[in-house]
């Protein structure tokens, strides 16, 4: 393989890994689709080591050109239909089905691909926020408020948080005291029996619930660094969860003269 061909491919074969990680993949299947995709396309002792939040890869064209990249892939919200069609242009390409102008073009592709539409993820958090306040033991109204509490956080992300690009710590606070201030209002309006079924419902969809599992996934694999990536930042947003909560309740607490 030429010398400008192993860097095209190269680029390419970094680019698909860093699309699975930062749509939510994991780590393993990151390095596992890279190495199976430079073996397919004919490059040469390639080398890739893959942690949560970068990927630092190396090959060789021909014994003596050497090559090495270093990509820095921030924690970025989840995409997993991004993932499913990144796992299957690896399995295309495993297969020998894809030559790289092929998979140049499918990248292209999912690079553009659209996720749920906003009605769609606004109906899916007020249906989520409704069943996890009825599992965890709220009745036929509190989940109705966790409803309309979860549709109300979405609509808060997708058209204000996202459009205005808040950090991710102000994101989640901001979105929790929202909604918890929204329960407030409704159970004060008779619409609810449990205020903390009620709360505790409507949040859920801010829940780190992947990055978590994602997190034990890699300690169980001994990949220590990646699992306190991924760790720390559940930590972190389950931390400005209960802050927004907190200041919430405090907020309400003043407003209502002490009577929730």
């Amino acid at each position: 393989m030429e010398k400008i061909e192993a860097m095209e491919v190269f680029d390419l074969v970094n680019r698909m890994g860093e699309a699975i990680l930062s749509n939510g993949g994991e780590i393993f299947r990151a390095d596992e689709a890279m190495r199976y995709a430079a073996k397919a396309l004919g490059l040469k002792e390639f080398n890739a080591y893959v942690i949560a939040n970068g990927i630092f890869t190396s090959i060789s064209a021909e014994g003596q050109f050497y090559s090495s990249q270093i990509h820095s892939v921030p924690l970025a919200p989840i995409m997993l239909c991004r993932v499913e069609a990144l796992n299957n242009l690896s399995r295309q390409i495993s297969a020998g089905e894809c030559t790289p102008q092929e998979m140049k073009e499918e990248l292209d592709r999912i690079d553009k691909m659209k996720v749920s539409g906003n009605l769609i993820q606004i109906l899916a958090s007020g249906v989520g926020s409704a069943s996890f306040c009825y599992l965890f033991g709220g009745s036929a109204w509190d989940s109705a408020a966790a409803f309309a509490a979860g549709v109300l956080l979405y609509i808060f992300l997708i058209y204000g948080a996202l459009k205005v690009k808040l950090p991710k710590i102000m994101m989640n606070i901001t979105a929790s005291l929202i909604v918890s201030l929204v329960c407030c209002i409704l159970f004060k309006a008779g619409l609810g029996n449990n205020l903390d079924r009620m709360v505790i419902g409507a949040i859920f969809p801010l829940v780190p619930g992947i990055p978590l599992t994602n997190s034990v996934r890699n300690f169980l694999e001994n990949d220590y660094l990646s699992g306190i990536i991924r760790l720390v930042d559940a930590l972190l947003t389950a931390g400005c969860i209960a802050v927004g909560v907190g200041v919430a309740m405090n907020i309400w607490s003043i407003v209502a003269g002490g009577g929730i």
